[in-house]
């Protein structure tokens, strides 16, 4: 059941005859809500105000509303209205203070959450990261999401108002994905124009204007695509060549950018024999498609409409979507959500998305897989 409630505490039921939710990975939930001013809907519109949230009973979540519009329909009225996520208040605070040198993510993450009402958990070991300039005077949920989350190099879910901290969000061998078994209305991308195999790199200079740190690095995939140089990187936080050279393997994209969406029904019961696929933002899998190519892909984004669970559209691939991104999608008029999401049927499928498998172990099971459920 939905609700809304205004800034002064006043609470409606809503019976929408959509409320599409969208989850992305590292990023703050949205939830477009669709329904019609007659009945016990028509006191609703009134309650579409700024600040307004919206409460789903099932899950405990609220969401805060940013747009609404609506359109004639002989004499109702269709209404659209979209929200966020409760993370997303923590931009309602501006942060005055600021801290500067080697700071520790948790001494980071207290100074812009101090006196906002969230709260969080760090669940793996980070090492402190050194500003050259001062961290803080800046909109708390921004410097969260722009700022802390490149330099600690750290992935996030949210419950409410609490932040969850992780390496990385999501499981290994979450699901295996056979191309033409349950898979239909594919819909792909794919940006060829980013791919370099080959960057070099420097860390901070000495009073000699040496640098203390250099690093280099070719890609496997040099020998599939060529040689391509990326920029150089030139980073003052390294003063040891060995970690300049993990961050430098971190910045090349050396494979194509590549999405697909479709749109899965049964996903966990239309498994491959053995296994149940989970399809929660964040996991990893594999994926055979058409031409018997083994990929790894990651689930970065999954939209299912909490009227009718029975679709649930996945994403998956190494695109992502910023927040940047989703806030400027919200600025311009909803009229129908932009992404449209291609439909699908069942349990296992192949698409693809980051890299291609090449380890035997990994092709063997996947042969395995494919034979048991082709014969």
């Amino acid at each position: 059941m939905f609700y809304l409630r205004d800034v002064t505490g006043n609470e409606l039921p809503v019976i929408p005859i959509s409320a599409q939710l969208t989850e992305t990975v590292n990023q703050v939930a949205q939830l477009e809500l669709t329904f019609i001013n007659t009945g016990t809907n028509a006191s609703a519109v009134g309650m579409l105000q700024p600040r307004t949230l919206l409460l789903d009973s099932d899950s405990g979540e609220a969401y805060r509303i940013q747009t609404m519009n609506g359109s004639n329909i002989g004499g109702s009225r269709n209404v659209k209205a979209t929200f966020l996520g409760s993370a997303h208040d923590l931009n309602d605070h501006y942060v005055e203070k600021s801290i500067k040198g080697s700071q520790s993510l948790d001494s980071c993450m207290q100074l812009i959450t101090e006196g906002t009402g969230f709260t969080y958990t760090i669940h793996d070991d980070f090492n402190h990261y050194d500003f050259s300039e001062d961290f803080g005077t800046g909109l708390a949920f921004d410097l969260f999401l722009n700022t802390l989350m490149s330099d600690f190099n750290f992935e996030w879910t949210s419950t409410g108002k609490h932040i969850d901290i992780y390496k990385q969000v999501g499981k290994r061998d979450a699901f295996v994905w056979l191309d033409g078994l349950n898979l239909s209305s594919l819909t792909d991308e794919s940006d060829y124009t980013t791919i370099a195999t080959h960057i070099k790199g420097t860390g901070k200079l000495d009073d000699k204007e040496k640098p203390l740190a250099t690093a280099e690095y070719t890609s496997p995939n040099a020998t599939t695509w060529g040689v391509i140089d990326a920029e150089p990187i030139s980073d003052e936080r390294f003063t040891n060549s060995d970690s300049l050279l993990a961050y430098l393997k971190t910045k090349l994209q050396d494979v194509p950018l590549i999405q697909r969406t479709a749109t899965l029904n049964d996903f966990k019961t239309n498994s491959v024999p053995g296994m149940i696929n989970n399809s929660e933002v964040g996991n990893y899998g594999y994926i055979r498609d058409r031409n018997g190519v083994d990929v790894e892909t990651r689930i970065s984004e999954t939209v299912i409409d909490l009227v009718n669970p029975a679709t649930t559209s996945v994403t998956f691939g190494n695109m992502t979507k910023s927040f940047t991104q989703i806030t400027a999608g919200l600025q311009t008029a909803h009229s129908d959500s932009g992404k449209q999401i291609a439909q699908l049927k069942a349990g296992i499928d192949a698409v693809d998305g980051n890299d291609l498998i090449t380890d035997a172990n990994t092709l063997d099971r996947l042969n395995v897989l494919g034979g048991a459920m082709n014969g």
